[in-house]
């Protein structure tokens, strides 16, 4: 006051004293919070190394069956080409069984008079053979379509028929539960409506039937447009990945696959014995084949029996089915794994299921496809490119391959 400077004057210096404290304090906290995103960073980082490792070894556990089954095969196939367990020609005075195909669809007006003409040209004794349609479809062309292919196939001597429902409970594992126990036949084949069956597929899957433990046979799908573009490509590459090696490698291994849903032939027997059809999950063709198999019925996977069909050429498409595969099978771990703890196979038969079927290539390999290669790793980028514009000389974390 003496000086003339007044009460607002003596303020200033506090008010700055005041904002340089707030400035580190905020400084402060901004560290600490980037000390615990870059902390949290390390941790997922861990844990997505850890499945990854996971993901590499059921892969290349499976490679290298694939490989090592082949090449022995191919020098001695008596003793190593697997489908060579099951018979798989008829044997003298068998006698021939009763077999039904059944051809489930909805509203699929472009495909369904092919699959009908398909189904009624397979080669089988005709007393022995009849075709079942499960035609769910809302559309009224696409019933009439159906109508006409089986009026047509009746006229010329095939036991043909449509069942409709009211109701599309369950879908398709809804419709194909409900006709279940009216079945006369002892073997059921199954095929989508975009599916082509070749004509002798009964001759030559029906034999491997004579081993009485066989609950289901498995043909190998091949894929119709596959060089329509490139989106059709690259599905075929990941899709003959899962069925010529994965599928191959756990058949041969004798360890669990799963029926795929179409191109294949059940035992009625065995859908009864493990509780017959169940809409409870995405994928009631992995639920069966999964039930069926802790009960201790073994299953076949043909590579010389192939069975064409259409791969999803529209991305809207091939979302909704690759959301059905990979949802369909968690809902079925979450439901079954306390059978599978509960079932009388052996320990390894359990591990192997619950780690790596459905914890690493179920699970495992599609979280880390995304979180890991998607978010973690540009996180990390962006996180490293902000320390170097700040001239920080401690980069506090980067994984070893940066």
């Amino acid at each position: 006051r003496h000086w003339g400077l007044g009460p607002m004057a003596e303020a200033e210096p506090l008010q700055h004293l005041h904002g340089v404290a707030r400035r580190l304090l905020d400084a402060s906290l901004t560290a600490q919070a980037e000390d615990i995103f870059v902390l949290l960073l390390e941790v997922l980082v861990g844990f997505a190394s850890f499945t990854s490792c996971l993901v590499a070894v059921d892969k290349l556990y499976l490679y290298y069956s694939t490989v090592f089954y082949k090449v022995m095969a191919l020098i001695w196939p008596d003793s190593w080409e697997p489908t060579l367990r099951y018979p798989g020609r008829w044997k003298r005075g068998a006698k021939i069984p009763r077999v039904l195909v059944q051809l489930p669809m909805f509203n699929e007006t472009h495909v369904a008079a092919r699959i009908i003409d398909y189904a009624c040209k397979m080669e089988y004794p005709r007393d022995k053979f009849e075709v079942q349609v499960l035609d769910d479809s809302t559309d009224a062309e696409t019933r009439a379509v159906v109508d006409a292919a089986i009026d047509k196939w009746r006229a010329l001597g095939i036991t043909i028929e449509a069942i409709r429902r009211t109701n599309r409970q369950g879908y398709k594992a809804g419709a194909m539960h409900e006709v279940h126990d009216a079945i006369k036949g002892e073997f059921i084949a199954i095929f989508d409506a975009d599916f082509l069956p070749e004509p002798d597929f009964l001759l030559r899957t029906i034999p491997y039937f004579q081993d009485k433990n066989v609950g289901f046979v498995q043909g190998r799908w091949t894929y119709l447009n596959a060089d329509e573009s490139l989106f059709c490509r690259y599905q075929e590459i990941c899709l003959n990945a899962h069925i010529k090696c994965e599928q191959y490698a756990r058949f041969s291994t004798g360890n669990f696959f799963n029926f795929n849903g179409t191109g294949g032939v059940w035992r009625k027997a065995c859908i009864d014995d493990a509780g017959g059809w169940n809409a409870r999950t995405l994928v009631e063709d992995m639920d069966l084949s999964l039930r069926a198999f802790l009960k201790g019925w073994q299953f076949v996977w043909v590579y010389d029996v192939e069975c064409p069909n259409e791969i999803p050429s529209d991305y809207k498409a091939y979302r909704k089915q690759q959301r059905r595969w990979s949802c369909g099978p968690m809902q079925l771990w979450a439901a079954a794994r306390q059978s599978v703890s509960e079932s009388s196979l052996p320990t390894l038969h359990k591990a192997y299921l619950n780690i790596f079927f459905f914890g690493v290539r179920m699970l495992a390999t599609n979280v880390i496809s995304f979180t890991f290669y998607s978010v973690l790793v540009p996180l990390l980028l962006l996180e490293y490119v902000q320390e170097v514009e700040m001239e920080e000389t401690h980069h506090r974390f980067m994984p070893w391959w940066a």
